[in-house]
């Protein structure tokens, strides 16, 4: 212990001694382990981290591929399954400990109040035995029981996080009602610290109450069919499912004695397999991350980690070149403690022990570091998860700290080992004779830090290349002006009362001052839920004649849609106030649709959909973006509201087009929307064009940190290089002196230390550009409207590493040319 607090005395003085050698170590630490920790976040969040429950190993979610023909479900194909299928599986005891089910009360979130004021929050229905299931403990009250499912129960539960955001972590809100969609449900627990539901992508969860059979309160928010929920429609696959495993089962062992009993569960209530029809089939997947995302972040995620992996390696490789560059001028220091009796593993020890301080220093500085910028990502992604580094991210961030304090003990280790004894007693003169071999091994780790810097670049110019392309998209339509908010009804049950409620709630809007025009849409433009089907045009499908699948698109719109949202009618008429339930059914058609299943016809009288519901095609409008803004044309249809069939018309979105800011008219229609229904409140409100940038913002998230990282490689690069030069100009001081002496010119010298430089960034360029080259290919997944071998991001990159090269040794190549041989001659 003496030993080592003199070792750390000692650390402490030598680190003062060169303060800005201490605290340029400590940033570029700093930096390059913040940045991975930030990046390492998002993907245990996304990707890695299991849920806050005993055992959580155990814990599976359930997956389907190929769901029976003439079945619905909710859009998510393999996470949804049919209640019938779940009565049946969680019957299964020598296979699951626990089978729960789960689905959310809405698309988004719900309308709720408690008090006066209504808002909006997060809820799901869920299977009695889901807190038990799951192992999660109550911090307030009471979970849900067997029996709160089987009666359904008209009580809920709060998550931690809402009842501390929204009640002020009030105990007495226990026995409180809580209106969710107008329905009283009586407030019996608070969830344990930490636990926000399943996610699956479906983002944290506020509160959860059990399975329930009324309509409004169904599954997905849906308006039910025939005035039935999913319990009473078994075509309808909408629930998600999660398993505990029995002990000593395995998930192979589960999908194996599940499989024929699942395929037979899979069709009760709906028609028997049709030939040639393939056989639905179960998997399991672990119940962590986010499961929705993890599919469409899986890759970007590691790609982007790798990238900043390479910033790391950049920095750690700066930071090596520091340490050996500053240990270079103590060998006189070494030699002395050699030659007084020091040994060689004191000397490693102490190295070590300066390392370590760096590190730990660098360390707390990432850490600080990596919290804001992992709120940044949260809020680039918008993932509606928690984010925050959690116990995996720090045993992350304390394993690059070990390995660093490790690599930088040992770096400079050989050299201070190799100094003679006799060193000491030398002079000045000979204690500074140039190592021409750790010269070459400086300029070679440079070289690989230009390569890599070469990857980053050409990596973020691609990027950032496909976000400028996405955001100059062409929407087809006008946003500018563009209010939308969605409008969930409550206490309605039929559909003339809701179509009442919508054409009230206009009538309202129209009149407001400023104004312009007001409609309504299903699937709110640019959220990225979409209604698929497959085309049937005059009765068959244009699949049986082209041998492909034949997709379609659909959205359900109020009169004057396409005049609010600015689509021009190409040919025919919209959506107008005539087209009533019991007028003539009609639909509207896009460009492409008609170009791909109606060509060089007259589109207008063709039919769309299958008897008895065809529709008459009325109009063709142009093309434009549906759920995002990196979609492709497809064939698409608008059908007016009032002509839904099945369950009749539930939440709808409101689109209104405003003068001037659309945002400034949001107290103006919550006011107007209160004087119609004072528990409803507007859902996501927000500018249609902010809808639409909300569509790519894991492109813009992933692009702004390719840019960010690229720049930082090139800054950490030109440090390293600028550190190498200039370390070399100082040992060959003489050497140049001598040139001017015997008639080299100064712009000589200056072209001397300018061609080493450029000499390093070949190399570097001749090995970065076949790394670069295979690095975009694996981003071509990621790229819209550019190519990875695109030529102007590589010759951008090219001059960028030039540039780079030339900046960094441009003070040093001054400095050497600027040498006066006299001086230089005398100090020798």
């Amino acid at each position: 212990m003496h030993t080592l607090i003199n070792d750390l005395r000692y650390a402490v003085r030598q680190l003062r001694k060169s303060p800005g050698f201490a605290l340029t170590a400590i940033l570029t630490l700093a930096i390059g382990i913040g940045a991975n920790t930030a990046v390492f976040s998002v993907m245990n969040a996304v990707l890695l981290r299991s849920l806050p429950v005993p055992e959580p190993n155990r814990v599976y979610n359930l997956r389907v591929t190929g769901r029976p023909n003439h079945t619905s479900n909710t859009g998510d194909d393999e996470t949804s399954f049919a209640y019938p299928a779940f009565e049946q599986l969680r019957q299964r005891h020598d296979v699951f400990s626990y089978l729960i089910a789960a689905a959310p009360l809405a698309v988004g979130k719900v309308s709720i109040r408690y008090g006066t004021e209504p808002e909006v929050a997060s809820g799901e229905i869920v299977s009695g035995n889901f807190f038990s299931g799951l192992g999660v403990q109550m911090a307030r009250g009471r979970g849900f029981t067997l029996e709160d499912e089987t009666s359904h129960a008209q009580v809920a539960v709060l998550s931690y996080d809402f009842w501390t955001r929204r009640f002020a972590r009030d105990p007495e809100v226990l026995g409180q009602t809580l209106y969710v969609k107008g329905a009283p449900l009586t407030i019996v627990g608070v969830s344990a610290v930490g636990f926000t539901g399943l996610e699956r992508g479906k983002g944290d969860t506020d509160f959860w109450i059990p399975l329930q059979n009324r309509v409004d309160l169904n599954a997905w928010g849906d308006s039910g069919k025939d005035g039935k929920t999913f319990y009473g429609l078994p075509d309808w696959w909408c629930l998600l499912l999660t398993a505990r495993l029995a002990p000593g089962v395995t998930p192979q062992q589960a999908v194996s004695r599940l499989q024929a009993q699942f395929q037979n569960a899979a069709y009760v209530g709906v028609e028997h397999p049709e030939a040639g029809e393939e056989k639905p089939l179960l998997s399991l997947t672990p119940a962590r991350g986010l499961d929705e995302f993890a599919e469409d972040y899986q890759r970007p995620l590691y790609l982007l980690m790798s990238l900043v992996a390479l910033v790391l390696l950049i920095a750690c490789t700066n930071v090596a070149l520091l340490l050996i560059a500053r240990n270079q001028s103590r060998q006189r220091e070494f030699s002395l403690r050699l030659a007084i009796g020091a040994g060689r593993m004191d000397l490693f020890r102490q190295l070590l022990t300066e390392s370590l301080l760096l590190v730990i220093a660098g360390g707390a500085l990432a850490w600080a570091f990596a919290a804001p910028a992992t709120r940044a990502l949260a809020a680039w992604s918008q993932l509606e998860t928690s984010l925050q580094p959690d116990r995996s991210v720090l045993f992350f961030t304390l394993g690059i700290l070990a390995l660093a304090a490790l690599v930088f003990g040992l770096a400079p280790l050989r050299s201070a080992l190799s100094v003679p004894a006799g060193l000491a007693l030398k002079s000045s003169g000979a204690a500074a004779t140039q190592d021409k071999r750790k010269s070459r091994f400086g300029r070679i780790v440079v070289a690989a830090q230009m390569a890599m810097c070469i990857v980053l670049l050409v990596a973020a110019g691609l990027l950032l290349r496909t976000l400028r392309n996405l955001e100059n998209v062409p929407l087809g339509m006008r946003t500018q002006g563009l209010l939308v908010f969605g409008i969930n009804p409550q206490g309605l049950h039929s559909r003339e009362e809701t179509v009442q409620f919508y054409q009230t709630l206009l009538a309202r809007l129209r009149p407001l001052p400023g104004v312009e025009s007001v409609s309504l849409v299903d699937d709110r433009p640019g959220s990225g839920w979409s209604n698929n089907d497959a085309a049937v045009v005059d009765g068959a499908s244009p699949h049986i004649t082209t041998g492909r699948f034949a997709p379609l698109r659909g959205n359900d719109v109020g009169p004057d849609f396409f005049h609010v949202m600015g689509i021009p009618v190409l040919e025919g008429r919209g959506i107008n106030e005539s087209d009533t339930a019991d007028s003539q059914r009609v639909v509207v058609i896009n460009q492409t649709f008609a170009e791909r299943y109606l060509a060089n016809q007259n589109p207008l009288g063709h039919h769309v959909g299958e008897k008895p519901n065809e529709r008459t095609i009325v109009g063709v409008v142009g093309n434009n973006k549906y759920t995002s803004l990196s979609e492709k044309d497809m064939p698409m249809i608008w059908t007016p509201y009032t002509q839904v069939g099945g369950g009749g018309v539930g939440a709808m979105n409101v689109e209104m087009h405003v003068e001037g800011d659309a945002m400034a008219m949001l107290p103006t229609v919550a006011k107007a929307v209160r004087e119609l229904d004072p528990n409803l409140p507007l859902g996501k409100p927000m500018a249609q064009q902010a809808q639409f940038e909300e569509s790519i913002s894991r492109q813009r998230m992933f692009s702004k940190l390719s840019v960010f990282f690229g720049l930082l490689a090139g800054l950490l690069v030109a440090t390293g290089l600028y550190g190498t030069l200039a370390y070399r100009v100082d040992n060959r001081t003489v050497e140049i002196g001598v040139r001017l002496a015997v008639g080299a010119q100064r712009e000589q010298v200056l072209w001397m230390i300018l061609r080493e430089s450029l000499v390093v960034a070949a190399i570097g360029v001749g090995v970065g550009l076949p790394l670069a080259l295979m690095t975009s290919r694996l981003l071509r997944s990621m790229l819209f409207g550019v190519g990875p071998n695109d030529p102007l991001t590589f010759v951008g990159a090219l001059v960028a590493v030039i540039v780079v090269a030339l900046a960094a040794s441009l003070i040093p190549a001054r400095r050497a040319a600027s040498i006066d041989p006299m001086k230089a001659l005398r100090a020798e």
